[in-house]
């Protein structure tokens, strides 16, 4: 055996050091192995919960995405019964050569056929048909509006005969007015029209009421409401008719609701 260990002694040393490093390696990489074991254990079961938690949230989302459409398209129906746009008989013409002729044979048919039909009923009617301030220089859109404020003074005037509103002293058409949203590109505008008349209270509510319908909405908002000085019962009123919409913003003059107000009593 010493003979043995004499002749192979640097072979058996270089065969046993290689033997401490495999069993050296060895054991590393069964450690490294186990931790890597463990490492996909865990990051599989993250990935299955981060699977379901998505799962869910993809749910979440798509029922507030299903939500949200059914919202926006609620306000559009909403929008499409109360913008005096989208249910206007009164609109420009195509050709824009013919709009100021156009709009005044408009105006005149509506208001003549008013007063003819308030004669035969004993309604007292204002003796100068309403002033649109057809200037000459007017663009598209400001004719656009003026269509719009002879919309509201249509619908207005109708109802007027349907709730036998005895006397109407003044009809005066304002301006647009737009007032900013605070989360959307759009502006709430404004078709204002201020109507001094006499009526009953029953007749005022009734007139209230008679707007708050789908596809003829106006927004009637009194000014002045004080008893007529003949102590009859009745009211004398000066109410501001107004047709909404949502519209673009225009880069134009822009008078807030509180000046047009404020302009309205001054011509008292």
């Amino acid at each position: 055996m010493q003979e043995l260990w004499q002749k192979n002694k640097k072979l058996m040393i270089q065969a046993l050091a290689a033997m401490v490093v495999f069993l050296l390696i060895s054991t590393y990489a069964r450690s490294v192995r186990g931790d890597h074991e463990k490492d996909l254990v865990r990051h599989k079961r993250k990935a299955q919960e981060l699977s379901h938690q998505l799962q869910e949230r993809d749910g979440r989302v798509d029922v507030e995405r299903k939500s949200r459409a059914a919202l926006e398209e609620r306000n559009k129906d909403l929008l499409r019964k109360l913008s005096i746009s989208s249910t206007s008989r009164h609109r420009p013409p195509e050709d824009e050569s013919s709009v100021s002729t156009e709009f005044k044979r408009a105006k005149d048919l509506v208001w003549n056929n008013f007063r003819e039909r308030a004669n035969r009923i004993g309604l007292v009617t204002p003796a100068e048909i309403p002033n649109f301030d057809e200037r000459g220089d007017l663009s598209m859109e400001n004719w656009t509006d003026r269509y719009r404020l002879l919309e509201v003074l249509d619908r207005f005037l109708q109802v007027c005969l349907q709730c036998g509103i005895p006397r109407i002293d003044r009809v005066v058409p304002s301006t647009r007015t737009q007032e900013s949203f605070r989360d959307t590109n759009k502006v709430l505008v404004r078709y204002p029209i201020e109507i001094k008349l006499l009526c009953s209270p029953d007749q005022l509510s009734d007139l209230i009421v008679r707007f708050q319908v789908d596809g003829a909405f106006l927004s009637i908002e009194p000014i002045t409401v004080v008893a007529e000085k003949s102590n009859s019962g009745r009211l004398e009123a000066l109410l501001q008719v107004v047709g909404l919409d949502v519209e673009d913003p225009r880069e134009e003059m822009r008078r807030g609701r509180r000046s047009s107000l404020r302009g309205i009593r001054r011509g008292n």
